[in-house]
């Protein structure tokens, strides 16, 4: 890690958080995403409170990651960056694309796959939009599409029926 990376202090948006076994999942209620992220992303993530350099997060994690923890902390912020679990800083420097995945392997030589961050993002749809079914009466053309579940005749048409 050069030292102008060293010195960068990520610092996590704020968000909704459950753990799930090994996972944590992050919600973005702001722009409506959810998260998924596996355990060295989200010991990363934890330890992104904008105070933390990037040096005193691997140096933290070190013990926990078993290999080299400058490499995995660079790629996990770069990740979590990518998905908007971070507020916009420098907490990347510019450029600061993924190094490839060849790159990284030939750095941790033998480690585990586990080891490598991922992180998992998805659209979660608004209330509104999840809601999206037609009403009784509502002209249909499949069963899909009404909210009783039934696309029916009324007659000559095709409506939702109960």
């Amino acid at each position: 890690m050069s030292n102008q990376t060293s010195s960068l202090k990520p610092k996590r948006i704020k968000a909704l958080t459950r753990e799930f076994y090994d996972e944590l999942l992050v919600y973005d209620d702001r722009r409506h995403r959810a998260h998924c992220l596996n355990k060295t992303a989200a010991m990363v993530w934890h330890e992104c409170d904008g105070e933390a350099t990037l040096r005193d997060i691997a140096k933290k994690l070190e013990g926990d990651l078993e290999t080299d923890a400058d490499t995995i902390v660079n790629l996990a912020v770069i990740r979590l960056r990518k998905a908007g679990l971070l507020e916009k800083s420098d907490a990347v420097p510019a450029g600061g694309e993924l190094p490839n995945r060849r790159d990284v392997l030939k750095r941790l030589r033998a480690v585990a796959i586990v080891a490598i961050p991922v992180v998992t993002s998805m659209l979660i749809p608004t209330p509104a939009s999840a809601a999206s079914c037609f009403p009784l009466s509502h002209a249909c053309t499949s069963n899909a599409e009404c909210c009783s579940g039934h696309c029916g005749v009324l007659g000559i048409n095709l409506v939702c029926v109960p």
